[in-house]
């Protein structure tokens, strides 16, 4: 029989709940209120085996606070207080409330491929289900502590080691669960608590993560919480925890540069449908084809490099290699995946064969395939590649080039470069940071001291530019507080923005918060400078444009500002 989202069958005196709500088995409201009365309806049964219909066990993460009943605490609550054991049978990803509700049953079986995901930190929150109180318990409190704070995905191997998950599901993960509650009372014991390990941890993640965001401080104390508070106690200060994280800047910023980073992934008709491919050849030079290479080497990509003269190939090379090193250092990379990786790179005077796509410094002509013209141009797709190293942007041509866009898109999301789609020639975000840069050396040349600007951006968490010593034309010093400094910068970027979305250039506003967190180093706590402006609100913004714009044109406000307010829409609105 059913509940609403959940399935209930029986084999025998095994009461099997599966989550079947497509396409992520997301525990919304409603998902937590029918497994709620399913867990409570079959207290009859032996034991109790909850799974995931489709693709995964559970792997919706929320960008928004859910504060429909039951809570999801109130769902782990059931299943850790079941009279019958609850097995969790895990497969494909199993993230957020997903991997809490796996984490509160009495064992979990998992199947190959499986990864568990805890990414709470990554949207400035803390867990809420009772996971800073169960999962030190599994498996010790400094690797709880490590898997909460970094959010990192944990594979079956890893799981099996530390203890998250109980036994290896094959061949399917039901009968494994099943299986499994036969012989609960043989797992190995969980890791002893003991006092002076726990204050000794405790004390040197305080230390590590002194500088870290607030969601971090939270759930170290709600971990040191589970250790000296009786159960119910500990549940409270998670769930106050919880509720104070949601409400900080921090949360929305995080929670807004979320929601960009989605909206910039959901493709027009027809772009979606590309497939990526395996070989892409390059003309010309640039520091950003470096970029390319590198990360279409390391994702096994065969790269063919046509630059002419032998010295030029071999500087090619050489920096390919290092590039290749230092993904090495960050753990990105093995040493024999490496030399694999560099013998893919073929660099010639010319391409040996046409290429499915190609990358070119230049315009260029006769040549086959979907072809992408390095930082823009007419006739060919436009391409630029941020800063980062971890996201592009890519001209969004007529109907009659769709199909090269798809297979662009495809390939540059493959090798780590997801872009964002614009209108034109690609070069949004250097825009809007040019214009933000203009604005702190206007202040510097107005007199205002280059290190209390570059202080103030600094703080915020954002790197400055070079500002040059201040305005020496015997203007006197000019002093101007951190946050009008703050408040001017911010202003600039979001009016160009404005000025981006009115031309058509950024399809969406959230995608001018999304290019700069992923492509720009704008912080991505700080949500994106549309995501400030909405946060002051747009009277407060243009009241301040027009004031500054007497000083100087810069600050003239767009006038897609002024019919936004008269409309009585935010800046959110120009995402629909």
């Amino acid at each position: 029989m059913a509940a609403g989202s959940v399935r209930i069958d029986w084999q025998g005196k095994a009461a099997v709940l599966t989550l079947d709500h497509a396409p992520s088995n997301a525990l919304s409201a409603p998902v937590r209120g029918a497994l709620l009365s399913a867990i409570l309806s079959v207290q009859s049964a032996e034991v109790i085996v909850i799974c995931g219909a489709g693709s995964g066990f559970s792997s919706a993460l929320p960008l928004d606070p859910d504060p429909g009943l039951p809570g999801l605490a109130a769902v782990c609550a059931a299943v850790a207080g079941s009279i019958p054991p609850v097995v969790a049978a895990l497969h494909g990803l199993v993230m957020g409330p997903g991997a809490e509700l796996a984490l509160a049953a009495t064992a979990r079986v998992a199947a190959p491929g499986t990864r568990l995901v805890l990414p709470n930190v990554a949207l400035g929150l803390c867990p809420e289900g009772g996971t800073t109180r169960r999962l030190p318990v599994l498996v010790g409190p400094e690797a709880a502590l490590d898997l909460m704070i970094s959010g990192r995905a944990v594979g079956l191997d890893e799981a099996l080691a530390l203890g998250l998950v109980d036994a290896r599901a094959e061949p399917a993960p039901v009968a494994a669960a099943l299986g499994l509650a036969d012989r609960l009372g043989a797992l190995p014991p969980r890791p002893a608590r003991d006092p002076a390990v726990w204050a000794s941890v405790l004390a040197r993640a305080r230390r590590a993560h002194a500088q870290a965001l607030p969601a971090v401080g939270r759930i170290i104390a709600c971990v040191e919480a589970a250790h000296l508070l009786p159960p119910d106690a500990a549940q409270a200060f998670e769930t106050v925890a919880r509720e104070d994280l949601e409400t900080s800047p921090e949360a929305q910023g995080l929670r807004s540069a979320a929601r960009a980073e989605r909206r910039a992934a959901v493709l027009p008709a027809g772009v979606a449908q590309g497939a990526a491919v395996d070989r892409i050849g390059l003309i010309g030079q640039a520091p950003a084809l470096i970029v390319l290479t590198e990360a279409a080497l390391a994702q096994g990509l065969a790269v063919e490099w046509a630059v002419p003269g032998t010295d030029a190939q071999a500087a090619v090379i050489t920096a390919v290699d290092t590039a290749l090193a230092a993904r090495q250092r960050r753990g990105g990379l093995g040493p024999a995946s490496r030399q694999a990786a560099l013998a893919r790179l073929a660099v010639r005077d010319a391409l040996s064969a046409p290429c499915p796509l190609t990358v070119a410094t230049a315009p260029l002509a006769d040549v086959t395939g979907t072809v992408l013209l390095l930082d823009g141009g007419l006739g060919e797709l436009g391409l630029g590649i941020a800063p980062s190293g971890r996201a592009s942007e890519l001209a969004l041509p007529a109907e009659d080039g769709v199909a090269g866009v798809a297979v662009a898109v495809a390939t540059l999301r493959r090798i780590g470069l997801p872009p964002v789609l614009v209108s034109g020639r690609p070069g949004l975000g250097a825009r809007v940071v040019r214009a933000g840069e203009g604005a702190l050396r206007w202040m510097v040349a107005q007199g205002v001291s280059p290190a209390a600007v570059s202080g103030a951006v600094e703080r915020f968490g954002a790197a400055p530019p070079a500002l040059g010593p201040a305005g020496t034309d015997g203007r006197a010093a000019r002093q101007m507080a951190a946050e009008e400094i703050l408040r001017r910068w911010l202003a600039a970027l979001a009016n160009e923005g404005l000025r981006l979305v009115e031309a058509g250039i950024a399809r969406h506003g959230s995608d001018i918060d999304h290019v700069l967190v992923a492509g720009h180093g704008f912080p991505r706590w700080q949500g994106g400078p549309m995501h400030q402006a909405d946060r002051r609100g747009l009277m407060v913004l243009r009241h301040d444009l027009r004031l500054w714009a007497e000083e100087d044109a810069i600050w003239h406000p767009a006038p897609l500002l002024d019919r936004l307010i008269g409309r009585g829409l935010r800046l959110s609105a120009l995402d629909g």
